[in-house]
C-alpha cells in the first residue's frame, strides 16, 4: 500500500463541471453528466486530485450502509501511468470511514485497471457475461471485490 494519502479536494452538487470536463472526453465510461447527477445524492462520494495545480483524476462511489460500489475511476490521459489513480484510489478507501467492503465492475480488456484493483488487494468475484459492446462484438464484465478492515 502507498505510505501518504494524497489531499483530496471532495466534489459536492455545486462543483464547476468544466474543471473535471477534460478527464470525460472521447470516453467509454459513464458521462460526466451521469455522475455529476449522483451528487444530489445523499449515497454519492466523489473526489478529485490534483499535481501541480493541473486535474489529474476523479472517482465516483455509491455508498450504502457498509458497501460502496466504485461507478468510475479517470486520470487524464496524459498523466496514466505516473501512479495518479493508485493514489487516489488508496486515499478515498482510507476516506470511506464507514465502508467496510468495495465492490467494482471493469472491462475485461482494460488489464490496466485490473492489475492496479489487484495491487490493492481486490479480488474478482465473477463475472457478468457479454456485458460490455465494443468494435469487435461484447465483452465480459470482471466484477471485483475488497473487504477493507477498519478498526474503530
Amino acid at each position: 500500500m502507498p505510505e501518504r494519502v494524497p489531499a483530496l479536494q471532495p466534489l459536492s452538487a455545486d462543483f464547476d463541471a468544466g474543471l473535471i470536463e477534460p478527464l470525460y472526453t472521447d470516453s467509454d465510461g459513464p458521462s460526466l453528466s451521469f455522475l455529476s447527477g449522483l451528487l444530489y445524492q445523499t449515497t454519492c462520494r466523489a473526489w478529485i486530485l490534483s499535481h501541480d495545480e493541473q486535474l489529474v483524476a476523479a472517482i465516483w462511489y455509491q455508498c450504502v450502509a457498509e458497501r460502496a460500489e466504485l461507478l468510475d475511476l479517470r486520470v487524464r490521459a496524459s498523466r496514466r501511468r505516473e501512479g495518479f489513480g493508485r493514489q487516489l484510489l488508496w486515499a478515498s478507501l482510507v476516506a470511506l470511514e464507514e465502508v467496510t467492503q468495495v465492490d467494482l465492475e471493469v472491462r475485461d480488456s482494460n488489464t490496466a485497471a485490473r492489475a492496479l484493483y489487484r495491487s490493492l488487494s481486490f479480488s474478482e468475484t465473477g463475472r457478468r457475461t457479454d456485458y460490455y459492446a465494443h468494435d469487435q462484438g461484447r465483452e465480459d464484465a470482471v466484477l471485483m471485490t475488497l473487504a477493507l478492515n477498519k478498526h474503530v
